[in-house]
């Protein structure tokens, strides 16, 4: 199975976490698709990074594209029959897609995510545990997590949305018949940046945020929640 990774960012000061993301996934069939999404961030840039690892490309819309339209066209670039959407300021732990990817041996699996999931709180350097239904099915899943197969597309698209367009996609979803999601085991849950609070603040209290999620991870396996603790989560 091969997998279409797409992220989408407005934020220069997250291109080293989205390419960490991409890299350290024990998954090997896969591709990485970016979408900018903001006139002053510089393509060429991106680009020459990119050069640096396969199968990755990149490409920019206008800011007026809505979130909905970059994922969209994403997906439209998309070589591979699955895709995972990856946001820019989260970190993904190397085993998540392959964790992930098992479930659609299931021929009648569609669309996968994650309920639970931690949130880093950047200013407290606070990891809080978001903690739902594991390994089984449900009807909703967060958005950072969203896994599916590309036929899916054909239809149901995310909505010209900016905010909330992944719980629309969900929706979406239900209402064709495509929504029974599983969520898999939790042994390599998202983390999330909470920075809903900095996106008006300044650049450089903004690139203070973007603080090495690897490291943070690391720490929260030595200090909270032992008994998820998993040594492939540290490599």
């Amino acid at each position: 199975m091969k997998v279409s990774i797409i992220t989408c960012t407005i934020r220069d000061q997250f291109m080293d976490n989205v390419f960490t993301n991409y890299e350290q996934q024990q998954w090997n069939e896969k591709e990485l698709i970016i979408i900018l999404n903001k006139d002053d961030l510089v393509l060429s840039k991106w680009q020459k990074e990119a050069e640096k690892y396969p199968n990755v490309r990149v490409f920019q819309l206008h800011e007026g594209a809505t979130l909905g339209d970059c994922l969209n066209f994403g997906i439209l670039k998309a070589n591979y029959d699955y895709i995972a959407k990856f946001d820019d300021d989260d970190y993904y732990g190397p085993n998540y897609l392959s964790n992930s990817m098992r479930v659609f041996e299931n021929d009648e699996i569609f669309i996968l995510g994650k309920s639970s999931y931690y949130v880093y709180f950047t200013n407290k350097k606070a990891l809080m545990l978001i903690q739902n239904k594991e390994n089984s099915y449900d009807d909703t899943v967060s958005g950072a997590t969203l896994i599916f197969r590309k036929e899916v597309y054909n239809k149901v698209q995310f909505q010209k949305r900016t905010r909330a367009e992944d719980y629309f996609f969900i929706e979406d979803c239900k209402k064709n018949g495509y929504f029974k999601s599983v969520l898999p085991n939790y042994n390599e849950p998202p983390i999330k940046s909470n920075i809903q609070k900095t996106k008006l603040e300044t650049e450089k209290n903004s690139e203070k945020k973007s603080l090495d999620l690897k490291e943070v991870y690391k720490t929260m396996l030595k200090n909270t929640l032992q008994k998820y603790q998993n040594p492939d989560y540290t490599k």
